[in-house]
């Protein structure tokens, strides 16, 4: 049995313990209600025979059976039903098995109250009354219970069993996101772990005849290895990233900007600091990032940073997976209400159908394996639009499209 089975019959179990219980109590409060009807039926009887008259004791009209008999000889004075025998005094309501008239082969239960009077003559009398036990509980209960009560109690049961329900498979989701973190952690960190010892250990073991004679394989391992710490860092900060903002410790600094603004200063940095990597590596790829025209008046109240961390997330992500001969990215804005659209496009195949309705899974790449990056990225983006309150959703509109919905207020 798996895990989620395992928490449904937890979940099925303590609702019919709740049920149980419910019945439970729903049973001694009826047997209270129905010990405090045989004493109020005692009490009637011996209104009606004080004085000594013993036939006025049939005028009671309540639907249950009563003996009236002498204590010491037993003698019975008067009855409405033969088959019901003496039983003694006791104190308190009592349940009884006695024999079916009609079957001798089959009992019927009953509670019975037994209590001693003196009449007005000063005579002694024991005046026994019964009645059937509950043979259907449940309808007993629905019929003693008032109905509005009942009305309230059933509904929330049954929210209770949803609600336990729904905590259980929550429980379980976590449960398997932990295991998959560590899983997909355990993979990410294994490559440039990897990747690292291994020319770490061809440095140490020829690094002198590798200087002498292969100096351009020397400088490769060494790159290789500056590479896979640098991609570790990224990875080990964007988990520290996307701790701190499912945990709400980033503290926002929220102001008015201007999104042609916003536009440029992504475009100048990534400008910049494109051409600065060209420069270190031929295996740099280069980004053009074209504006289209938008309304110099349109401004969105958020914090700065975090957003353009989206943008530069989309784009590293359009670096990775578009395979455009010469990528471009155009950044789009435009008002819609109380909300402004704010988008990314890159000029790639798009999306796959997978990854739109992936793409925010943390640690998902639609690359299975991860040589283009660890999946981290849009995990984190979608993190930091929750913790913004934007909501972001990825698109196919003539390449792969990031659009953030953001508050222009």
């Amino acid at each position: 049995m798996n895990r989620t089975a395992r928490y449904f019959v937890c979940v099925v179990l303590i609702f019919l313990v709740l049920v149980v219980n419910f019945f439970y109590l729903a049973r001694i409060s009826l047997r209270d209600n129905q010990a405090k009807d045989l004493s109020l039926q005692a009490n009637k009887i011996f209104e009606l025979i004080k004085d000594g008259d013993f036939t006025k004791a049939y005028l009671n009209e309540a639907d249950i059976d009563f003996v009236i008999y002498v204590p010491k000889s037993r003698r019975i004075i008067v009855t409405n039903n033969e088959a019901i025998p003496l039983f003694p005094l006791a104190r308190g309501i009592q349940h009884s098995l006695i024999k079916n008239p009609d079957d001798n082969e089959k009992r019927i239960s009953i509670l019975y109250l037994t209590r001693a009077f003196a009449l007005s003559n000063e005579k002694m009398v024991n005046i026994q009354v019964s009645m059937p036990a509950e043979k259907k509980l449940s309808e007993k209960i629905i019929n003693f219970m008032p109905l509005s009560a009942l009305n309230v109690l059933l509904p929330l049961l049954v929210i209770l069993f949803l609600l336990i329900s729904l905590y259980f498979f929550r429980l379980e989701k976590k449960y398997n996101s932990q295991k998959e973190f560590i899983a997909n952690m355990s993979h990410e960190l294994k490559t440039p772990i990897a990747v690292i010892s291994g020319h770490a250990d061809l440095l140490r073991r020829h690094w002198k005849k590798l200087l002498e004679k292969n100096e351009s394989e020397f400088e490769n391992s060494v790159s290789l290895i500056s590479k896979e710490s640098e991609n570790m860092t990224k990875i080990v900060q964007n988990l520290l990233e996307l701790t701190r903002l499912e945990n709400r410790l980033t503290k926002l600094q929220k102001e008015k900007i201007s999104v042609k603004d916003f536009f440029e200063e992504i475009k100048e940095e990534w400008t910049f600091s494109g051409e600065s990597r060209a420069e270190n590596s031929s295996l740099e790829r280069s980004v053009h990032i074209e504006i289209e025209p938008c309304d110099e008046n349109l401004v969105i109240f958020t914090d700065k940073n975090l957003l353009k961390q989206i943008f530069c997330i989309a784009i590293e992500n359009s670096k990775k997976h578009a395979e455009a001969e010469n990528l471009k990215i155009t950044l789009q804005a435009e008002k819609s209400g109380r909300k402004s659209s704010l988008s990314i496009r890159d000029n790639g195949k798009g999306f796959s159908k997978e990854a739109l309705s992936r793409g925010f899974e943390r640690f998902y790449s639609g690359d299975k394996s991860h040589k283009k990056g660890s999946g981290i990225g849009l995990s984190l983006a979608k993190s930091i639009a929750r913790v913004l309150g934007a909501k972001i959703r990825l698109e196919n509109d003539g390449g792969a499209v990031l659009r953030a919905i953001v508050s222009s207020k």
